[in-house]
């Protein structure tokens, strides 16, 4: 019939592949170049999602490490009673406050002792004219203090030997008491696990 449209029907066109091998060879570079995009963006994006899960998996820990100052702090039960910072072995002594003044209180190390020894004498120190706030003080908030006092020391020698000397600032042992009588109940109940392995405190 004239004027008849002409369809084309779908299927493979064999007469064109000469044409599509040198549209290849012309374009090559062009889709290798595409190739290597994709890949990168995958791999991008399989690094991020992996530093997704990643940053899920640390926040527990990174929140514990920026935490208040009021956080129950991770104790050793190695610091709390200074055996791990004994004077070449030698058993423990009391530590001697050498000076005290309105700004700090200086403590002389004796056998056996360790930072943590030093603390306990400061605040004991501090607290010698302050019987009404001494009794506020429980065994568990006595203990936070000591570790808090132990953490910041400023200059603390590696090795304390007999004579060495700490000073423990007045204003810095004020900030630890009025943390640990913050503490809630749960921080106090986690600290309680300690208070045995210093029976000293439960005197007091």
């Amino acid at each position: 019939m004239p004027n008849q449209p002409k369809f084309s029907m779908p299927g493979p066109d064999f007469g064109n592949s000469q044409n599509n091998f040198e549209w290849l060879k012309r374009h090559w570079r062009k889709l290798i170049f595409a190739a290597v995009i994709a890949l990168m963006a995958l791999g991008a994006n399989y690094f991020y999602q992996s530093y997704q899960a990643r940053t899920a998996l640390l926040k527990p820990v990174l929140d514990q490490i920026t935490a208040s100052p009021t956080a129950t702090p991770t104790i050793s039960k190695a610091a709390i009673v200074g055996v791990n910072e004994k004077v070449k072995g030698e058993a423990v002594s009391t530590p001697i406050p050498t000076a005290t003044n309105n700004s700090q209180i200086v403590v002389t190390a004796a056998k056996g002792n360790g930072a943590t020894h030093l603390a306990r004498q400061a605040l004991k120190e501090y607290l010698k004219d302050k019987p009404e706030l001494a009794q506020k003080l429980g065994a568990e908030q006595r203990i936070y203090i000591e570790d808090y006092l132990r953490k910041h020391i400023t200059g603390q020698p590696k090795t304390l030997n007999v004579g060495d000397q700490i000073a423990f600032s007045n204003n810095t042992i004020q900030d630890a008491i009025n943390m640990a009588l913050s503490l809630t109940d749960g921080q106090i109940k986690n600290l309680s696990q300690y208070v045995s392995l210093v029976p000293s405190l439960m005197t007091v």
